[in-house]
């Protein structure tokens, strides 16, 4: 057997071959189901297209930072399926250390203690392109259309908070969502 690479620990293939059958969104009404595996690769591909429009501060490096951090972010839910985020927030008040590592997999433990901490930048694009693919994905899908106006909103509050400078991107994805 080769020596992997990265020393960093990675998703086994049982993980990564179940990102296409965790379902998200099982909370909330949808015209048509989405997989994780769809989630991870629309949020990639949005992380790489926000950091474009960031010019030169969009380094090779950081869009490769950026594109694994986008890629992987939510694996964990392979063990466990979606969480959604009103309760990872209650969860994060009442775990000892935040919820991805409370309840994720060992792997993903093992790589939080052995991978360096990624540069603010990618995390920003991530959270950006995060709930920019959330509220995208229920503008078009959803069918409950109080939460796909409060989506939209959510992500231009997300995106002034954490990036103003993307706000014109982020409203030119909404538009064409």
């Amino acid at each position: 057997m080769t020596q992997p690479l990265l020393s960093v620990p990675g998703p086994s293939f049982e993980d990564i071959f179940a990102t296409g059958h965790v379902k998200r969104w099982h909370t909330k009404p949808e015209a048509v189901a989405q997989t994780l595996a769809d989630h991870l690769a629309k949020v990639a591909m949005l992380a790489d297209r926000l950091g474009r429009h960031l010019g030169e501060a969009y380094t090779p490096q950081l869009a490769y930072e950026t594109l694994m951090l986008a890629l992987d972010h939510d694996l964990p839910e392979t063990e466990h399926g979606d969480i959604p985020n009103p309760a990872k927030r209650w969860l994060n008040t009442r775990l000892v250390g935040p919820y991805d590592y409370e309840v994720a997999v060992d792997w993903w433990q093992a790589r939080g203690q052995s991978a360096a901490e990624p540069s603010p930048l990618a995390e920003q694009l991530l959270w950006v392109a995060d709930i920019l693919e959330a509220a995208g994905r229920y503008w078009v899908y959803g069918l409950d259309h109080g939460l796909r106006h409060q989506m939209i909103f959510e992500a231009c509050t997300v995106t002034r908070r954490v990036r103003p400078d993307l706000l014109p991107v982020v409203a030119e994805a909404l538009r064409a969502a």
